[in-house]
């Protein structure tokens, strides 16, 4: 592992097969009544606004240098290259970071200029590699993104501001976020949360709880500081139980989405991509998928056509010989949920409207 790069880097790109097809036409309209699935009506008064006046949460007196470090922020938005951001995408690149705000505020054709230029994204607390470092940017890999591009996870660069060499508090039980996003507040009582936001979570953003009440669970932040979010919001689950994945908590799941504007690398609940989607869900309930719809293709049970179940994954490609491009998830009636491509929405499409069909692979069995 290179501790340092000293001259400009280069590295294989973020075309792997996970993210757009072309555009098809719409079997499944529907209005968009906020920029991220009504994130006011979900998370209490969410707004871009208000996620700008956030309070941070502690510094952090241990900074990422080297081996094992974690996200912390909200969610850290891995580049292909760290000279490709523009002033636009400044509200992803800060510490607190700002995605609500940086996905309200593109035009699709700014979205569109991310394709190729993002790699993944990763959620508060997660683990990360740190493979090298070029100015105030840090080269890492996410080990709980699999990839067949390096063993030691989903490769990009983050701003260094974004990590932290400090781990997040051990617990016995984790709080799961379940709703797209969540605040985590700075002031609680036996009525519920209150005082001033501090993170803007996403969906499937994990948290060690000190305590949960019918009303709020009580959380440590990376650093020790405590915060609170609404019981409403997430799921406790006990370290080392079984999450009880099935078919129909997976389409539960997908559902919540509908309407949520497509991201290119998307793996948080301010926007997913194809594969960011399928992934996500799954992994809310314990269980981790490839991070590319081309590798996600290839393991899991393959299952024909005529035997699809609700919650297998159905992929396609943008020709008759090319490479797996989709995937989304079979909901029954012939019918699955995908994030398209940008400037679409997470919806409901019909299997026959795609003319490529790649296969489908099985993941629950039950």
């Amino acid at each position: 592992m290179r501790a340092f790069i000293t001259a400009e880097p280069s590295w294989p790109s973020a075309t792997a097969a996970r993210k757009t097809p072309r555009p098809r036409p719409w079997l499944h309209a529907m209005a968009i009544a906020a920029a991220v699935l009504g994130l006011a009506t979900a998370c209490g008064s969410v707004t871009a606004a208000g996620q700008a006046a956030a309070a941070r949460p502690a510094d952090d007196p241990a900074p990422c240098t080297s081996g094992t470090c974690y996200v912390a922020v909200s969610v850290a938005t891995l580049w292909v290259r760290p000279w490709y951001p523009r002033t636009i995408d400044k509200p992803a690149l800060g510490n607190p970071a700002h995605p609500l705000t940086w996905v309200g505020a593109m035009t699709v054709a700014q979205k569109s200029w991310l394709v190729g230029k993002l790699e993944t994204q990763a959620l508060y607390g997660a683990k990360v590699t740190v493979i090298g470092h070029w100015h105030n940017w840090t080269q890492v890999a996410v080990p709980s993104q699999p990839t067949n591009r390096d063993p030691r996870g989903y490769p990009g660069w983050v701003p260094t501001v974004q990590l932290t060499r400090t781990a997040p508090p051990a617990a016995a039980t984790s709080a799961v976020i379940r709703s797209p996003a969540a605040w985590l507040w700075s002031r609680w009582t036996a009525a519920g949360v209150a005082g001033t936001g501090i993170i803007l979570a996403s969906y499937d953003t994990r948290l060690p709880v000190v305590r949960a009440t019918a009303t709020y669970v009580e959380v440590t932040l990376i650093g020790g500081q405590k915060a609170a979010v609404r019981r409403s919001d997430v799921v406790l689950h006990a370290a080392g139980s079984s999450w009880g994945v099935t078919r129909a908590r997976v389409i539960a799941e997908a559902r919540k989405f509908l309407g949520l504007p497509y991201l290119w690398a998307g793996t948080s609940g301010f926007g997913y991509d194809c594969s960011g989607f399928t992934y996500s869900v799954y992994h809310a309930y314990g269980q981790t998928l490839s991070r590319d719809a081309d590798q996600q293709a290839v393991h899991g049970t393959f299952v024909l056509r005529s035997a699809l179940q609700p919650g297998d994954l159905v992929f396609f490609r943008d020709s008759a010989t090319g490479p797996i491009s989709h995937v989304g998830i079979y909901i029954g009636g012939g019918n699955i949920i995908d994030a398209p491509h940008t400037g679409a929405v997470i919806r409901i499409d019909s299997l026959s409207s795609f003319a490529h069909y790649a296969g489908a692979r099985r993941y629950l069995s039950r």
